[in-house]
Protein backbone atom coordinates (compact mmCIF):
# COMPACT_ATOMS: atom_id res chain seq x y z
CA UNK A 1 0.00 0.00 0.00
CA UNK A 2 1.41 3.50 -0.94
CA UNK A 3 0.58 5.15 2.21
CA UNK A 4 2.75 2.92 4.20
CA UNK A 5 5.90 3.78 2.11
CA UNK A 6 7.33 5.74 4.78
CA UNK A 7 6.13 3.28 7.83
CA UNK A 8 8.10 0.79 6.19
CA UNK A 9 11.36 2.82 5.53
CA UNK A 10 11.56 4.41 9.12
CA UNK A 11 10.43 0.60 10.65
CA UNK A 12 13.99 -0.65 9.79
CA UNK A 13 15.50 1.92 11.74
CA UNK A 14 13.81 2.69 14.81
CA UNK A 15 12.87 -0.66 16.87
CA UNK A 16 12.20 -1.35 20.80
CA UNK A 17 16.31 -2.35 20.93
CA UNK A 18 16.77 1.06 20.27
CA UNK A 19 14.48 3.18 22.03
CA UNK A 20 16.00 3.50 25.59
CA UNK A 21 19.22 5.10 24.27
CA UNK A 22 17.48 7.60 21.61
CA UNK A 23 17.34 10.56 23.69
CA UNK A 24 21.32 10.38 24.04
CA UNK A 25 21.84 9.55 20.98
CA UNK A 26 20.14 12.76 19.64
CA UNK A 27 21.78 14.75 21.62
CA UNK A 28 25.43 12.91 20.94
CA UNK A 29 25.37 12.98 16.82
CA UNK A 30 23.99 16.46 16.56
CA UNK A 31 26.27 17.62 18.66
CA UNK A 32 23.78 19.14 20.47
CA UNK A 33 22.07 20.64 18.30
CA UNK A 34 18.49 18.70 18.30
CA UNK A 35 17.66 21.46 21.38
CA UNK A 36 18.09 24.51 19.57
CA UNK A 37 15.85 23.08 16.42
CA UNK A 38 13.26 22.07 18.27
CA UNK A 39 13.56 25.39 20.17
CA UNK A 40 13.18 27.32 16.36
CA UNK A 41 10.00 25.10 16.05
CA UNK A 42 8.52 26.18 19.33
CA UNK A 43 9.15 29.87 18.26
CA UNK A 44 6.93 29.24 14.96
CA UNK A 45 3.80 28.43 16.91
CA UNK A 46 4.13 31.06 19.85
CA UNK A 47 0.60 31.12 20.68
CA UNK A 48 -1.33 28.34 22.76
CA UNK A 49 -3.54 25.78 20.82
CA UNK A 50 -3.94 21.91 20.02
CA UNK A 51 -1.10 20.52 18.64
CA UNK A 52 -0.21 17.30 17.09
CA UNK A 53 3.84 16.21 16.88
CA UNK A 54 3.88 13.71 14.05
CA UNK A 55 6.43 10.82 14.59
CA UNK A 56 6.99 11.91 18.15
CA UNK A 57 9.06 9.42 19.37
CA UNK A 58 10.50 9.00 23.00
CA UNK A 59 8.55 12.92 23.08
CA UNK A 60 11.79 15.31 23.23
CA UNK A 61 9.68 18.24 20.87
CA UNK A 62 6.18 16.91 22.39
CA UNK A 63 7.47 17.38 25.99
CA UNK A 64 8.72 20.73 25.45
CA UNK A 65 5.33 21.53 23.61
CA UNK A 66 3.73 20.78 26.77
CA UNK A 67 5.79 22.41 28.74
CA UNK A 68 4.37 25.85 26.74
CA UNK A 69 1.25 25.17 27.69
CA UNK A 70 -0.21 23.47 24.57
CA UNK A 71 -2.91 20.91 24.55
CA UNK A 72 0.12 18.01 22.84
CA UNK A 73 -0.88 15.25 21.32
CA UNK A 74 1.71 12.49 19.89
CA UNK A 75 1.60 10.07 16.71
CA UNK A 76 4.67 7.78 16.34
CA UNK A 77 5.01 4.23 14.32
CA UNK A 78 6.95 2.08 17.00
CA UNK A 79 5.18 1.36 20.38
CA UNK A 80 8.62 1.18 22.39
CA UNK A 81 8.66 4.94 21.59
CA UNK A 82 5.85 5.54 22.83
CA UNK A 83 6.51 3.19 26.10
CA UNK A 84 9.22 5.74 26.75
CA UNK A 85 7.21 8.83 26.36
CA UNK A 86 4.39 7.76 28.58
CA UNK A 87 7.09 7.59 31.01
CA UNK A 88 7.96 11.13 30.86
CA UNK A 89 4.43 12.53 30.49
CA UNK A 90 1.94 10.14 31.79
CA UNK A 91 -1.24 12.62 30.87
CA UNK A 92 -0.17 12.95 27.33
CA UNK A 93 -2.21 11.50 24.56
CA UNK A 94 -0.23 9.46 21.91
CA UNK A 95 -1.11 7.12 19.95
CA UNK A 96 0.79 3.83 17.86
CA UNK A 97 0.07 4.67 13.69
CA UNK A 98 1.84 6.18 11.05
CA UNK A 99 1.43 10.25 9.87
CA UNK A 100 -0.09 9.87 6.38
CA UNK A 101 -3.05 7.87 7.98
CA UNK A 102 -3.66 9.99 10.66
CA UNK A 103 -6.66 8.76 13.37
CA UNK A 104 -7.80 12.25 14.11
CA UNK A 105 -11.04 14.23 13.00
CA UNK A 106 -11.20 17.19 10.53
CA UNK A 107 -10.21 20.71 11.70
CA UNK A 108 -9.14 19.93 14.86
CA UNK A 109 -5.86 20.99 15.29
CA UNK A 110 -4.32 24.67 15.41
CA UNK A 111 -0.64 23.50 14.59
CA UNK A 112 0.80 20.10 13.29
CA UNK A 113 4.77 19.62 13.61
CA UNK A 114 7.19 17.39 13.34
CA UNK A 115 10.81 16.78 13.65
CA UNK A 116 12.95 14.13 11.74
CA UNK A 117 10.01 12.45 9.30
CA UNK A 118 9.32 14.11 5.84
CA UNK A 119 12.72 12.10 4.48
CA UNK A 120 10.58 8.65 5.30
CA UNK A 121 7.30 10.11 4.38
CA UNK A 122 5.24 9.98 1.29
CA UNK A 123 4.81 13.75 1.16
CA UNK A 124 1.65 13.84 -1.12
CA UNK A 125 -0.09 11.73 1.68
CA UNK A 126 1.55 13.42 4.19
CA UNK A 127 0.59 16.88 3.23
CA UNK A 128 -3.20 15.50 2.58
CA UNK A 129 -3.29 14.59 6.45
CA UNK A 130 -2.11 17.64 8.04
CA UNK A 131 -4.12 19.89 5.59
CA UNK A 132 -7.25 17.36 6.71
CA UNK A 133 -6.71 17.90 10.37
CA UNK A 134 -5.62 21.16 10.92
CA UNK A 135 -8.31 24.34 11.67
CA UNK A 136 -8.77 26.62 9.46
CA UNK A 137 -5.79 29.15 10.05
CA UNK A 138 -3.97 26.31 11.42
CA UNK A 139 -0.01 25.51 10.80
CA UNK A 140 2.36 23.31 9.89
CA UNK A 141 6.24 23.13 10.50
CA UNK A 142 8.67 20.41 9.21
CA UNK A 143 12.07 19.78 9.98
CA UNK A 144 14.55 17.50 8.91
CA UNK A 145 18.02 16.84 7.97
CA UNK A 146 19.22 17.74 4.49
CA UNK A 147 22.13 17.20 2.18
CA UNK A 148 24.05 20.73 1.90
CA UNK A 149 24.38 22.65 -1.62
CA UNK A 150 27.81 23.93 -0.62
CA UNK A 151 30.84 21.90 -1.77
CA UNK A 152 32.64 22.85 1.96
CA UNK A 153 29.65 22.05 3.99
CA UNK A 154 28.86 18.55 1.51
CA UNK A 155 32.88 17.93 2.34
CA UNK A 156 32.13 18.01 6.10
CA UNK A 157 28.62 16.81 6.08
CA UNK A 158 30.22 13.36 4.45
CA UNK A 159 33.25 13.39 6.28
CA UNK A 160 30.73 13.66 9.83
CA UNK A 161 28.71 10.87 8.59
CA UNK A 162 32.26 8.50 7.98
CA UNK A 163 33.01 8.76 11.77
CA UNK A 164 29.23 8.50 12.37
CA UNK A 165 29.85 5.07 10.38
CA UNK A 166 32.56 3.54 12.46
CA UNK A 167 30.60 4.34 15.42
CA UNK A 168 28.20 1.78 14.68
CA UNK A 169 30.20 -0.43 14.70
CA UNK A 170 30.71 0.07 18.41
CA UNK A 171 26.87 0.99 18.89
CA UNK A 172 24.73 -2.10 17.51
CA UNK A 173 21.70 -0.89 18.28
CA UNK A 174 21.75 1.83 15.91
CA UNK A 175 24.53 0.35 13.41
CA UNK A 176 21.82 -0.13 10.44
CA UNK A 177 20.99 3.89 10.91
CA UNK A 178 24.29 4.63 11.04
CA UNK A 179 25.28 3.24 7.80
CA UNK A 180 22.10 4.14 5.90
CA UNK A 181 21.05 7.77 7.11
CA UNK A 182 23.53 9.49 4.71
CA UNK A 183 22.24 7.27 1.37
CA UNK A 184 18.30 7.96 2.95
CA UNK A 185 18.96 12.15 3.47
CA UNK A 186 20.40 12.72 -0.15
CA UNK A 187 18.18 10.46 -1.53
CA UNK A 188 14.98 12.00 -0.13
CA UNK A 189 14.58 15.01 -1.76
CA UNK A 190 11.96 16.29 0.54
CA UNK A 191 13.32 20.17 1.27
CA UNK A 192 13.28 20.82 -2.95
CA UNK A 193 9.62 18.97 -3.08
CA UNK A 194 7.75 19.56 0.15
CA UNK A 195 6.83 23.99 -0.97
CA UNK A 196 5.48 22.70 -4.03
CA UNK A 197 3.16 19.92 -3.20
CA UNK A 198 2.28 22.08 0.03
CA UNK A 199 1.19 24.67 -2.13
CA UNK A 200 -0.51 22.36 -4.66
CA UNK A 201 -2.65 21.34 -1.59
CA UNK A 202 -3.83 25.08 -0.92
CA UNK A 203 -1.66 25.65 1.72
CA UNK A 204 -0.42 30.07 1.99
CA UNK A 205 2.33 31.49 3.63
CA UNK A 206 4.83 28.56 2.87
CA UNK A 207 8.47 29.36 4.20
CA UNK A 208 11.76 27.55 4.00
CA UNK A 209 14.98 27.98 5.63
CA UNK A 210 18.40 25.76 5.70
CA UNK A 211 20.09 25.83 9.08
CA UNK A 212 23.30 24.85 10.85
CA UNK A 213 25.43 25.02 7.69
CA UNK A 214 22.64 23.24 5.13
CA UNK A 215 22.78 20.18 7.23
CA UNK A 216 18.90 21.23 8.31
CA UNK A 217 15.40 22.64 7.57
CA UNK A 218 12.86 23.81 8.38
CA UNK A 219 9.77 24.28 6.01
CA UNK A 220 6.06 26.08 7.67
CA UNK A 221 2.97 26.76 5.85
CA UNK A 222 -0.56 27.82 6.68
CA UNK A 223 -4.40 26.65 5.81
CA UNK A 224 -6.52 29.56 4.67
Amino acid sequence: MEKETGYLHAKGFFNEFNASSYDNIVKFTTFGQDHVWKKKILKMIPKKGFVLDLACGTGILTSLLQDKGHVTFGIDLTYGYLKILKTKRRGLFCVNGIAEVLPFKNNYFDYVVSSYLPKYANLIHLVDECFRVLKGGGKVVFHDFIFPNRVVFRKLWKFYFKILKRAGRYIKSWNNVFNKLDSFIMNSGWYSNLPEILFNKGFTNITSESITFETAAVISAKKP
